[in-house]
């Protein structure tokens, strides 16, 4: 009890352990697929920003560029003034300058296709600082007059009204104040986000969109939201535009698990490994405590057969010792020939488990000779008649195969035929009824022993041919024996090529039959 209690305890800690182990293993992979998708989702936001940075950069070297042109013309227009009539103050070098180095950096260090990294675009508070030395330099254009008052005062107009132009000029060319038509009408999208995706190996399909808030709330409400990531498209502007750029991935479960092969190995290895040595160690525990309720039994079936037989001789003995039975030769052969059939008879039971060792040893060597079935088996049957009859039995033998010779070992063969019957006649209900026979089976040589006894059960059928193995027959030892004689039975008839059959029906008998190819 106190064993199978360990037991017990031991497969649910294993158990335990095991489960522990596998959800572990489970949160681990879950863990790392989770970072990864992490990981994934920051690249794409990282491209999205990227690409909308360079749309600002474009958008503002594109604005530089229509500054100088603009301001160039402006310039000729002040300088023609000047040599008309008025002599103004324009600082052009500083601001010429200053728009020249803006445009030739952006032309020289940046490739606005490419995936290289690049610096954030002069916006927000830079470019508004940009923006705000063009007006200033605008309005510091002076005008000095040279003649009459009129003239003067015209010119003075005029370059009132050109740097009004120019100022309205610069404040409507500015990005954020046109469409969004014309701010990406020179911006290849699908082209930048490429190019990006590639420089971080991200390569998968992918579709882009630009949308509004409404949209955006259209794919929550319809769920739509899966591998899907947007950002906003203008986040540099100071009045905030209703656009956002946003990309989808038919699946990225490729990029996800990418690399991951080892990982779901590993623990593929781990689980499985502990898995078959778990089933193992059930197994050889199971199989151990069976042997042990085996070995326990076998022992209880041993000391029980030897205890009676002990008994016997030592009641023999006390009643020799007596004066009135030492004078009486007849009492004393009588105890003499019990002592005897009792010593045989232990003898019996240790030679078979002898023999079962050797047997499991491979160490058992019969010696073969040819020998006439028939005759083989009216000798085992002689040996069961008059037990038999006594009881008001019937013990029937039916030859149909006439010259049967086989090649065996005489003496394990006829234990072989012995054992059947003796089986035969210990599990019968009352009088016995046995029939020997022997007949054909197509080429094969059949010999079978039948009874009408207490039967075996079906789950019974598929272990009475294992060692110390016998059918439960509550805690009675009405029967004697240690489980060894079937198994005994199979054995020998195996060594010598042949096989065995057991047919049995629980309450009406049972037919074992021995089956010999032909020689």
């Amino acid at each position: 009890m106190i064993k199978k209690l360990i037991i017990r305890i031991l497969l649910i800690f294993m158990i335990t352990a095991f489960s522990a182990i596998v959800i572990v293993q489970w949160i681990w992979i879950k863990y790392a697929i989770r970072e990864r998708q992490y990981k994934f989702s920051s690249r794409v936001y990282d491209v999205l920003n990227r690409v909308v940075n360079r749309v600002e950069e474009i958008n503002y070297m594109k604005y530089l560029l229509e500054m100088q042109q603009q301001l160039g013309e402006i310039r000729n227009y002040n300088e023609l003034i000047s040599s008309s009539g008025g002599n103004t103050t324009w600082p052009s070098t500083y601001l010429f300058d200053f728009l020249d180095n803006n445009v030739n950096r952006f032309k020289e260090d940046r490739s606005f296709l490419s995936g290289h990294w690049n610096a954030l675009p002069q916006s927000g508070a830079r470019k508004m600082s940009s923006q705000e030395l063009i007006v200033q330099a605008i309005k510091s254009t002076g005008f000095t007059p040279v003649d009459s008052v009129s003239s003067a005062n015209f010119y003075a107009l005029l370059n009132e009204k050109l740097k009004e132009f120019m100022i309205r000029l610069v404040k409507e060319k500015d990005p954020q104040n046109v469409s969004i038509q014309k701010r990406l009408a020179s911006v290849d999208l699908q082209s930048l986000m490429t190019g990006y995706f590639r420089g971080y190996n991200i390569r998968l399909p992918f579709t882009y969109e630009i949308l509004t808030k409404k949209d955006i709330l259209d794919k929550v409400k319809n769920k739509e939201l899966q591998n899907f990531y947007y950002v906003d498209l203008f986040p540099y502007d100071y009045v905030k535009k209703d656009y956002y750029l946003g990309v989808s991935f038919k699946s990225v479960q490729s990029v996800i698990l990418e690399n991951m092969g080892w990982l779901f190995l590993a623990s593929g290895f781990c689980i499985f490994g502990l898995l078959f040595v778990f089933v193992i160690t059930i197994w050889i525990i199971m199989r151990q405590q069976k042997l042990s309720v085996i070995k326990n039994d076998f022992i209880n079936n041993m000391t029980h057969e030897f205890k009676t037989p002990i008994a016997t001789i030592s009641l023999a003995t006390s009643a020799i010792t007596k004066e009135k039975v030492l004078n009486d030769r007849e009492q004393l052969l009588h105890f003499n020939a019990m002592i005897k059939s009792e010593n045989d008879r232990m003898n019996k039971y240790v030679e078979r488990i002898l023999e079962q060792a050797k047997m499991d040893r491979h160490e058992l060597h019969l010696c073969k000779e040819e020998t006439d079935m028939n005759k083989l088996i009216q000798e085992a049957v002689g040996h069961f008649m008059l037990q038999v009859q006594n009881t008001g039995g019937k013990l029937e033998c039916h030859f149909e195969v006439e010259h049967f010779i086989l090649y065996v070992d005489q003496v394990h063969m006829l234990n072989v035929i012995s054992n059947l019957l003796d089986n035969a006649v210990k599990y019968s209900l009352g009088a016995p009824e046995i029939e020997v026979y022997t007949r054909r089976e197509g080429n094969e040589r059949v010999i079978g022993v039948s009874d009408k006894g207490i039967g075996i059960s079906k789950e019974a059928q598929r272990k009475v041919f294992k060692r110390f193995y016998r059918v439960p027959n509550g805690n009675l030892h009405n029967v004697k024996g240690f489980g060894l004689g079937l198994s005994y039975v199979k054995s020998i008839v195996e060594l010598h090529n042949g096989q065995i059959r057991l047919i049995s029906k629980k309450g009406k008998g049972t037919l074992v039959e021995i089956i010999f190819g032909t020689e």
